[in-house]
């Protein structure tokens, strides 16, 4: 399986550039970020073109491995919360503590509007962006977070992999719009299980959150190269950067781009660089075997094999 590249075994897209370059008997260039001359910038270019199309290659059944990734980021949301409401006013009175409730939470109670939004806080009350539908004294209420910000870098989340770890259930979802929408709009039991939409660049949860889980998504990364401290870009910025694909792939792309560009029979250089790409999309993630023989599978962890006729489990 390949192993992913780093910045240290990568070359540089000076480097890169250079290496194309001298392909083609030109004079190699100390620089390529601002570089005026113009076929540097033709190859700029074609080095960008080139990261963008490996990466939508790629995300075709989630392809580069190293463009995976993992989302872990915890959920905010607070319980055990008691005050008084007045029907008709938008102000939960009486509250022993609103400590950790904040501006932009979603407030739930048995007397306030589903979604209603908090706008203020005090030492001992919180104002709603709703009023209360009854008056009541000293009930329960609870306040999260109810969205929360995508990636920077995702291209797409990967299905099903999102779970709350701190409960070990699976996430249910992405939600349609119509399904979100009787979830927020509509008579309808909330459950156990948490559901989450993607919309906005957020991702929104339902139920609203009353405690701290801890949530897990993997998703794609449009990140095809990284800045000289491995931050994720999805563009060149410094000559420092470096591809996260394959550095070969980008110089193969590139001197096929170049001989199209000027005219140039490009056939067999472009048939070397769609070969070299395949083989390493199909290499990356590694398969498993396939056996013909049963018995060729690996070694069963649970069977008749290997636990006792009795006291298994003790």
């Amino acid at each position: 399986m390949t192993q992913p590249m780093t910045a240290a075994n990568q070359k540089t897209l000076l480097q890169i550039v250079q290496e194309v370059m001298g392909d083609f008997g030109l004079p190699k260039p100390t620089t390529v970020i601002g570089n005026t001359d113009k076929t540097v910038s033709q190859l700029l270019i074609h080095a960008t073109r080139i990261g963008e199309e490996l990466t939508a290659k790629g995300s075709i059944n989630d392809g580069w491995p190293v463009l995976r990734k993992e989302y872990t980021f915890n959920l905010v949301g607070y319980g055990g919360f008691t005050g008084n409401t007045t029907s008709g006013s938008n102000v939960i009175t009486g509250m022993p503590s609103t400590t950790n409730i904040a501006v932009g939470m979603i407030g739930t109670g048995t007397a306030i509007p589903y979604g209603a939004t908090v706008t203020g806080v005090t030492s001992n009350s919180v104002t709603l962006n709703q009023n209360a539908t009854s008056t009541s004294s000293g009930i329960n209420f609870s306040f999260g977070q109810e969205s929360y910000p995508i990636p920077a870098d995702c291209d797409h989340f990967i299905q099903q992999t999102g779970w709350d770890r701190s409960f070990r259930w699976q996430l249910v979802g992405p939600l349609s719009p119509q399904e979100w929408q009787v979830l927020k709009s509509g008579i309808s039991p909330t459950g156990p299980r948490m559901r989450f939409r993607i919309m906005g660049g957020q991702i929104y949860f339902n139920p609203v959150p009353a405690s701290l889980d801890s949530i897990v998504l993997e998703y794609y990364s449009n990140g095809w190269c990284q800045s000289a401290t491995s931050v994720a870009q999805t563009a060149w910025a410094a000559d420092t950067d470096t591809a996260v694909l394959q550095d070969r792939l980008f110089i193969l792309g590139m001197i096929a781009r170049f001989l199209t560009r000027k005219g140039f029979d490009s056939s067999a250089a472009q048939r070397e660089y769609e070969d070299a790409v395949d083989a390493a999309v199909g290499r990356a993630g590694g398969s498993r075997v396939l056996p013909l023989n049963a018995r060729a599978e690996p070694p069963i962890l649970l069977g008749s094999n290997n636990i006792p006729d009795t006291g298994f489990g003790s």
